[in-house]
């Protein structure tokens, strides 16, 4: 939200004020039939928030956020103890934060980022309340040697956090190699096995250059089963990762050629 004043925040929650900049994000719990506010807070600092996802954890009923900011210096929430406690530079660094179930405190935060452009567009939850993220970014994103499954120097990533936010359990990156990223990714989804399945689309529009940076689905990587092998440049694209990263076990292109495609 833009609104610094108005927006309806209410009583108790652990950001009632709105922290500076272009917009703050806002957290909102409503009751079941959406007549009732439960409870609303605004999240940001001094710089442009934004919040993309949510999701309860299971384990504990805690929620967590994460999305992207430019508050470099004051995003809210203690991150001592966290996996990357400051901010990284470039235009904005990729965040989560856990905060209780009523509302009311705002737990940890940590950065997640480059020198780049981060944002985390997927959270999930696998059955034993480890929070997976998934996004995009610019810069150099921090991989962990443990997986099996990678490729180097591409801009769309997944990992797997501790639930206190403290370190990876993992972190990959897949795609191709490039400065920009392939694909704007829209879904996400952790399956009973922790196996990790993500899809988006790629390239420009009705344009002959991309006005959303991407790159496009060329040269990303497909399986010897993949509906579609090749692409135009400008496809959808699915991509399921085994537990643990440890894997690839299916990806494909989908879509018309010399056409655009989208998928939510």
């Amino acid at each position: 939200t833009r609104s610094d004043k108005d927006f309806p925040i209410t009583p108790g929650v652990f950001q009632p004020t709105f922290g500076g900049g272009d917009q703050d994000g806002v957290i909102v719990k409503l009751s079941p039939d959406c007549k009732n506010l439960i409870f609303a807070s605004y999240l940001g600092g001094s710089q442009t928030d934004a919040c993309f996802v949510l999701k309860i954890n299971p384990a504990n009923g805690d929620l967590y956020v994460a999305g992207a900011t430019s508050s470099n210096a004051d995003f809210p929430g203690t991150k001592t103890g966290s996996i990357q406690p400051t901010y990284s530079g470039g235009i904005c660094d990729a965040y989560i934060s856990i905060i209780s179930s009523d509302g009311s405190t705002l737990r940890k935060t940590t950065y997640l980022g480059t020198n780049g452009f981060d944002a985390i567009y997927g959270l999930e939850f696998d059955k034993h309340g480890f929070p997976y993220v998934m996004g995009s970014t610019t810069g150099a994103w921090t991989t962990t040697a443990n997986v099996g499954f990678i490729n180097v120097g591409a801009k769309q990533f997944v990992a797997k956090l501790m639930p206190d936010l403290s370190r990876y359990v993992y972190s990959t990156t897949f795609g191709k190699a490039s400065p920009n990223p392939n694909i704007s990714p829209v879904a996400f989804l952790v399956d009973r096995c922790e196996n990790v399945y993500v899809s988006g689309w790629g390239g420009w529009l009705f344009a002959s250059k991309d006005p959303y940076g991407l790159s496009g689905t060329s040269g990303m990587p497909v399986s010897p089963s993949a509906i579609k092998k090749t692409t135009d440049g400008r496809d959808f694209y699915f991509i399921v990762i085994q537990k643990n990263a440890s894997a690839l076990l299916y990806a494909t292109y989908f879509g018309q050629n010399d056409g655009p495609q989208s998928v939510s």
